[in-house]
């Protein structure tokens, strides 16, 4: 009974999610190729923010900011190790941000080289575990042997929590990121980040709290992708109201969808994303924020998105008939 408490929950969110891809992500009519380019930079976004939560970093909110270089850096490396080949979309999201993100000095990017360094070993024996046969099929059972093959915090008597830091969490969800079809967690290869948090490591909570709680923190990581692919037709949606006569090589739309992927962008940073001029790429930001699209706090602050797209997808009790 317990099994399928957890398993059909998990099996309805991942039907919705391979209906969204299926029926509106990969449709070109319903998904023009700067929304597929802004949805890939938005998973992108996640993956940095579950990457600075899994490894304890309290700066660089924001994914091309100047904060924190050393550590986006490296995890851009590592996550791009983990793509199962070049081609992938997040790989052009990588090199998106790398254009954008301001250029780290010497010292930050031997730091960063130092992170891959002592970081790679851990993410290659993650992805060599998830090619094992031996692993279960089933989603949850899959990522639950996943985690006791790589429970460290296990072997301590004294202190479960102290090891749980040094779990690898955070690979577990590059790998996710990269490639959820490693994971069984759709037919359509899409980014899953944050499917497991650190506390599923810890080697003083029962099987059943573990299996629990990773149940739930695989249907939320699902419900956020699906969500994903909602937002952009929506945000297009309101672009298209809001600027309704714009010409069809007007520069104004995809400066919409970066900002929306990313966030916040500074003037100089869209201007290395079109190309344009400085100039010219704060007159773009300007119409967004006229048009409340968008706001400005301060001269020399960075543009942010003021459009917030509340989505959600009913549970499979809420979708039961009554």
């Amino acid at each position: 009974m317990r099994t399928a408490i957890d398993v059909l929950p998990i099996a309805f969110r991942l039907g919705q999610l391979d209906a969204l891809a299926r029926t509106l992500l990969a449709s070109p009519a319903l998904y023009s190729p700067e929304m597929r380019a802004s949805f890939h930079l938005r998973c992108l976004a996640r993956a940095w923010e579950q990457y600075r939560q899994d490894r304890a970093i309290s700066l660089g909110a924001q994914l091309i900011g100047a904060e924190c270089a050393a550590d986006r850096n490296a995890f851009l490396t590592l996550l791009e190790r983990a793509l199962p080949d070049r081609t992938h979309p997040l790989a052009q999201a990588i090199g998106e941000v790398r254009r954008l993100a301001i250029r780290p000095l010497a010292s930050e990017a031997a730091a960063a080289a130092e992170i891959v360094a002592t970081s790679a070993g851990t993410l290659d024996a993650v992805l060599a575990a998830l090619t094992d046969p031996a692993l279960p099929s089933a989603p949850l059972e899959r990522l639950l042997a996943l985690i006791d093959r790589f429970r460290t915090s296990t072997a301590i008597d004294d202190d479960p929590l102290s090891a749980t830091a040094l779990t690898p969490c955070w690979a577990v969800n590059l790998a996710a990121a990269a490639n959820g079809q490693a994971f069984h967690l759709s037919a359509t290869p899409l980014p899953c980040p944050g499917i497991v948090q650190r506390r599923l490591f810890r080697a003083d909570r029962s099987p059943e709290d573990r299996r629990s709680d990773a149940a739930e923190i695989l249907r939320e990581a699902l419900h956020d992708t699906a969500c994903d692919i909602a937002r952009l037709p929506r945000a297009a949606e309101i672009f298209a109201r809001e600027f309704p006569d714009q010409r069809s090589n007007s520069r104004l739309l995809p400066s919409w969808l970066l900002l929306f992927a990313l966030g916040a962008l500074t003037p100089a940073q869209l201007a290395r994303a079109l190309p344009a001029t400085k100039a010219g790429a704060a007159k773009l930001l300007r119409q967004l924020e006229a048009n409340h699209m968008a706001s400005c706090p301060a001269p020399f602050a960075p543009f942010s998105t003021t459009v917030t797209l509340p989505v959600a997808f009913p549970e499979l009790w809420e979708a039961e008939p009554r």
